[in-house]
C-alpha cells in the first residue's frame, strides 16, 4: 500500500490537499459550475504559524470547510467576493427595465449619493449584517438622513443583494431585517400628517384671497382644497381635462419636474400614481368659479405655447408662461404661512388673545384636508376613495376614523346625562 501524503510537519493530508515546494498549502476543487478551482493557504489549521512577513488569512482546511457547505448548497464558492455592491447595482438597474423613469432617477441618486463610494465598494464576501446596519447608523448621525430616506435606501441595497441570492452567489441576504433593528435604535414612528382644522383652512384661504401678493395662487388653492387632487395632478391639468357643462374634472396624467438620469431638470408627464388614480372628480361650485375666474385671465400673446410630451394647455401657468413646479408651489406655501403667522401673532398681542397659527402645511396636507372635510360630511368610504384615487380603503379609513372622532366625542358630551346609569 502507497504511503499516506503528509507534509512538512508529518501531518496526513486529505484528498486534493497539497503542500508546495515553498511550504504554502492549497487546495483543488471543482466548482458548481464544473470549473476547477483553487485556493491557498500558509496554514493547514487555524493553530499554524505563519512564516514572517506573508498575510494571515484562513486556515485551508477552514477554507474547504466552507467550500464543502457551499458545493452542497449549490452556491459558487468564492464567487462572493469577484462581486462588489456597486456591481451588483449597476446589474439591477440594467434589469429594472420596469422602473418609471422618475423612481429609476431617484434610485440612481439616492445610490451614488450615499452608497456608491462607501459601502457600495465593499465585496459580498466582506459585507456583514452588521456592516449595513452600522452604515445605515452612520447615515442617520453624519449626514442627518431621516429614516423614511433610510428605508428608501434599504429597499435599493436589498434588491440589490436579493439578486445576488437568487443568482447563488451568496447564501443568504445580509440586508434582511437590519431595518427593522435600526427603526428600534432610532425609535422613530413615522410622523402623523394632520389635516388643518375648520378654522386654519377659513383663515388660510381667506389670507389668500385678501392679499394684494398671494390672490394670484387664489385659484390654485382653491382648486387643491376643494379637489384632493395631488401637486401633480392638478399642476397638470389642462383645460381639456376640465368639463363645465357636466361639473367634472378628469384625472387621466401627472405632471412631473425632476432630474433626469442624462441630468438636469425637465418636466415630463407621467400616469397617476396607482391604476385607481385614473378617476373623475365631481366640481364645487367653488372650484368651477375658481377655474373660470383663471380661465378669464389674460394671458401674454407673445408667450408661445407651453407644451410638454405633447400634452398642452395646461391651467396653471406662472409668470413665464410655463407650469409651476412642485417645488416651487411647496415653497410659495411656506412663505404665505409663515407671514400669515407673523401677522397673525402681531394682531393677537395687540387685542390680547390667544394666535389661531397655521401650522407648517405641504400640498400634500391640503389634500389631507379636502380627505378629512369629506370624511366629515360623506359616510360613504368607497366615494371618498374613488374621489382621491386611494388604491386601498385602509388609507381612506384611517383618515375617517380621524376624522370622526372629534366628532363622536361632542356627540357623547352632546348626551352627557341623557342615559340614566345610576
Amino acid at each position: 500500500m502507497a504511503d499516506k501524503r503528509r507534509d512538512t510537519k508529518g501531518r496526513i493530508l486529505r484528498n486534493g490537499e497539497v503542500q508546495r515546494a515553498d511550504g504554502k498549502y492549497m487546495y483543488r476543487y471543482t466548482d458548481a459550475y464544473g470549473e476547477r478551482q483553487t485556493v491557498y493557504s500558509w496554514k493547514l489549521v487555524e493553530t499554524d504559524k505563519i512564516p514572517s512577513g506573508v498575510k494571515n488569512g484562513p486556515a485551508l482546511r477552514t477554507m474547504i470547510a466552507a467550500i464543502e457547505k457551499d458545493l452542497k448548497d449549490g452556491i459558487r464558492p468564492n464567487s462572493a467576493s469577484e462581486y462588489k455592491l456597486n456591481d451588483l447595482f449597476d446589474s439591477l438597474m440594467e434589469l429594472r427595465t420596469d422602473l418609471k423613469e422618475t423612481t429609476r432617477c431617484n434610485y440612481l441618486c439616492l445610490y451614488n449619493t450615499h452608497v456608491r463610494e462607501s459601502i457600495g465598494k465593499c465585496t459580498l464576501d466582506k459585507l456583514k449584517y452588521t456592516d449595513i446596519q452600522k452604515f445605515y447608523l452612520g447615515l442617520n448621525k453624519d449626514k442627518g438622513l431621516r429614516i423614511s430616506t433610510l428605508r428608501a435606501i434599504h429597499s435599493i441595497i436589498w434588491q440589490s443583494l436579493q439578486n445576488a441570492v437568487l443568482d447563488e452567489i451568496i447564501r443568504r441576504n445580509p440586508a434582511d431585517g437590519v431595518m427593522k433593528t435600526i427603526s428600534k435604535k432610532l425609535g422613530e414612528e413615522p410622523q402623523q400628517r394632520h389635516a388643518l382644522t375648520l378654522e386654519q383652512q377659513r383663515r388660510f384661504i381667506d389670507y389668500i384671497n385678501n392679499s394684494n401678493q398671494y390672490k394670484r395662487y387664489s385659484s390654485l388653492f382653491t382648486v387643491l382644497l376643494g379637489t384632493g387632487l395631488r401637486i401633480g395632478e392638478c399642476l397638470g391639468l389642462r383645460w381639456s381635462d376640465v368639463d363645465f357643462k357636466k361639473d367634472i374634472i378628469l384625472v387621466n396624467h401627472t405632471l412631473i419636474y425632476k432630474d433626469t438620469e442624462a441630468g438636469g431638470y425637465a418636466y415630463r408627464i407621467g400616469k397617476p400614481k396607482t391604476i385607481s388614480g385614473n378617476r373623475i372628480i365631481p366640481m364645487f361650485q367653488d372650484v368651477k368659479k375658481a377655474l373660470l375666474k383663471e380661465k378669464r385671465k389674460k394671458k401674454n400673446p407673445d408667450w408661445e405655447p407651453f407644451v410638454v410630451d405633447g400634452y398642452t394647455g395646461f391651467i396653471f401657468l406662472n409668470a413665464n408662461g410655463k407650469v409651476y413646479t412642485p417645488a416651487g408651489i411647496f415653497d410659495k406655501i411656506q412663505i404665505i404661512v409663515a407671514d400669515y403667522n407673523k401677522e397673525e401673532a402681531m394682531r393677537a398681542e395687540k387685542e390680547k388673545r390667544e394666535p389661531c397659527l397655521i401650522p407648517k402645511i405641504s400640498a400634500h396636507i391640503l389634500r389631507h384636508t379636502f380627505c378629512t372635510r369629506m370624511c366629515e360630511i360623506e359616510t360613504n368610504t368607497k366615494i371618498i376613495q374613488e374621489v382621491m384615487g386611494h388604491k386601498n380603503i385602509r388609507t381612506t379609513m384611517n383618515v375617517y376614523n380621524e376624522a370622526t372622532s372629534d366628532a363622536k366625542i361632542a356627540s357623547f358630551k352632546a348626551a352627557e346625562g341623557a342615559i340614566y346609569l345610576g
